[in-house]
């Protein structure tokens, strides 16, 4: 494998100067080394051509009228004639077939249609409607229920919201004095 030797290039940048010793550096046989390219693998291949080829008779061969039918796009039905205007308000949405109206069900049919019914023997927990008994009917409430019972008082929005006492300062806050602590606190940061 044959080195080559780095051209000579200006050595100046425009940003910093470059140093004497770099200007004066001498490449090692280790670095012209480490520069130059990698060798292919030996297991790499080029890539090759494509295995199939089209011949000369598909190129020039014409599309048939089935395929040519095949190959269009499937046009959506349109589905505003899918419902009709009603002339009276009994009259369907959409078309019901005679076929549809005159239906007969089999009888698995009916047999399938029919509601689920308890297991002989078996009574329901309770009845859908039962008696309001007459101790319930005759019950009286007693003074914490009904104490339990009334609403939440509460002061008018006005009045909650008007405080007379909001700058009146309290006699405690008034006899309160300041420890040392509070003070140090109290003053300005000396920037």
């Amino acid at each position: 494998m044959r080195r080559s030797v780095p051209k000579q290039r200006p050595r100046s940048s425009p940003q910093w100067p470059v140093s004497s010793a770099a200007l004066c550096w001498e490449a090692t046989p280790r670095i012209l080394d480490l520069s130059q390219p990698r060798s292919l693998p030996s297991s790499f291949t080029f890539p090759k051509e494509p295995e199939t080829r089209v011949s000369r008779s598909a190129m020039h061969a014409s599309a048939s009228e089935r395929i040519m039918c095949i190959s269009r796009p499937v046009q959506k039905r349109d589905t505003s004639n899918l419902y009709y205007d009603s002339r009276y308000k009994e009259a369907p949405i959409r078309h019901v077939t005679p076929a549809a109206l005159n239906y007969v069900a089999s009888p698995r049919i009916l047999e399938l249609a029919r509601a689920k019914v308890l297991a002989p023997g078996s009574s329901p927990a309770r009845p859908a409607e039962w008696p309001v008994s007459a101790a319930a009917k005759h019950a009286v409430a007693s003074p914490r229920l009904g104490e339990l019972a009334q609403p939440v008082a509460r002061a008018a929005t006005q009045i909650v919201q008007f405080n007379p006492d909001a700058f009146v300062v309290k006699e405690n806050a008034k006899r309160a004095y300041c420890s040392a602590r509070v003070k140090e606190l109290s003053q300005p940061k000396q920037y």
